[in-house]
């Protein structure tokens, strides 16, 4: 993967990501000014925080705001534990964080580099290039957040290459599995995965390591399941889609108001609770219809990479747009996805249904620092601009989801011919992944 990133041919792009790497860097360690940069830390803080309890063998149970999957520790001791050296905590996290900015990154281009070797084409580039320019429109809060740690993950549990077949999804599988101890939402990238031999085979994969994981985080920690419960009393935090509605409704007379509760800030108001459970609904009703699809309507002869790509970034979309929290960093997740999809895009290629939705999250990637930091005031005090922003994305998101459950929904009975371009046959494809 080393050798694939150097060629010439990949040269451009890499300096591009390196330029604008080394620019965040340097905001994120405040070498180069950076608006709100204080604000925009504070996780890292919390995350340092919470190591030092975990150091001593305990999860932090009675903080409201720890609400992570057991193997999110392993995320926030690594930085303490490398501290020890000599390095801070903080810049040694910005550092774990962009070594896993550059595996994606890395993962992209060789899933690209193989893609183009299989079907005799240049490479197409649209799928990195989304990445590195997405990365650099969210700001240092790519650094300054683990989201993008599981990112990394989820997208190695998707396109690492391996030599043989069963070892290929023996890893993926693993992946997939840690990542789902990490931030749990990896976990539902199964939907998409091949029928048969190697999709079985990497549900056991998964299963077992997330399995195993918790079992030694259990028995050596105290405290590794206290997240579920934690998960279960929060609200509707103000960036969210449904929390939209009552800010816009708080100019004519709605009295919403935005507080600190459980590690993020939530609306309440009058008949919000009944709405926190909605959300939950909704939830299980659009991974439902993925699952539904996945059950009832998808051909195992249908299946391609591509569909898998497609099938994950369309149940994490629904997960972001129902979830009572929409922090800016989810959007983390979901450039990686759509980065991953665009890479089957090609003009040789077309393996992808989801170009357009994936188009969609990328422009709502691009307008993320105006959202946070920048008018996050007036986001919190349901002021005109800061809440039109966040709602025109929020809009801008739902119509990206059910653009893409109606596409999904309608690409597993068809034929692998009618999901991709002529000159892609189901071997060609199979060959590339």
């Amino acid at each position: 993967m080393t050798l694939i990133v150097a060629r010439p041919r990949y040269r451009r792009v890499l300096a591009a990501w390196f330029v604008s790497r080394v620019l965040l860097m340097l905001m994120a360690t405040t070498v180069l000014p950076w608006f709100s940069h204080g604000a925009v830390l504070g996780d890292v803080k919390i995350y340092q925080g919470w190591a030092h309890i975990l150091e001593h063998g305990s999860y932090p149970v009675h903080d409201t705001r720890w609400q992570y999957p057991p193997a999110a520790a392993l995320i926030f001791l690594a930085p303490l534990l490398i501290s020890h050296f000599g390095a801070s905590y903080l810049v040694t996290f910005f550092f774990l964080a962009l070594l896993a900015d550059f595996a994606v990154y890395a993962l992209l281009l060789s899933h690209t580099d193989r893609n183009a070797a299989a079907d005799g084409a240049e490479p197409h580039l649209t799928g990195v290039w989304v990445w590195v320019v997405g990365g650099l429109a969210i700001g240092p809060l790519l650094l300054m957040r683990y989201d993008v740690i599981v990112t990394a993950l989820a997208v190695a549990g998707l396109v690492s290459p391996a030599r043989s077949v069963k070892l290929r999804w023996s890893l993926r599988g693993a992946l997939l599995g840690v990542g789902a101890l990490v931030k749990v939402w990896p976990g539902a990238l199964i939907l998409g995965l091949p029928p048969k031999g190697p999709g079985r085979r990497a549900v056991v994969w998964m299963a077992s390591t997330a399995a195993a994981l918790t079992v030694i985080l259990s028995l050596t920690m105290t405290g590794a399941l206290s997240f579920l419960s934690g998960q279960s009393n929060r609200g509707i935090e103000v960036e969210s889609v449904l929390a939209s509605v009552f800010m816009i409704l708080h100019w004519f007379g709605y009295p919403a108001k935005v507080a600190m509760t459980y590690g993020s800030f939530q609306v309440s108001g009058p008949g919000i609770s009944a709405v926190a459970s909605f959300a939950e609904l909704l939830t299980v009703v659009g991974v439902g219809i993925v699952l539904w699809w996945r059950l009832m309507r998808f051909k195992a002869r249908s299946w391609t990479p591509g569909l898998m790509y497609d099938t994950a970034f369309t149940v994490v979309l629904v997960l972001v747009v129902t979830s009572r929290v929409l922090s800016p960093q989810y959007l983390i997740w979901l450039l990686g996805l759509a980065a991953l999809v665009l890479t089957e895009n090609g003009p040789m290629r077309r393996g992808t249904v989801m170009a357009r939705p994936a188009c969609l999250v990328v422009f709502c990637v691009l307008i993320t620092q105006v959202e946070f930091p920048l008018l996050f005031g007036e986001v919190m005090g349901g002021q005109f601009w800061g809440t039109m922003v966040v709602a025109g994305r929020n809009l801008i998101l739902v119509v990206a989801c059910v653009q893409a459950l109606r596409r999904l929904w309608q690409s597993g009975a068809r034929e692998p011919q009618e999901l991709a371009d002529p000159v892609v046959t189901p071997a060609s494809a199979a060959h590339a992944d």
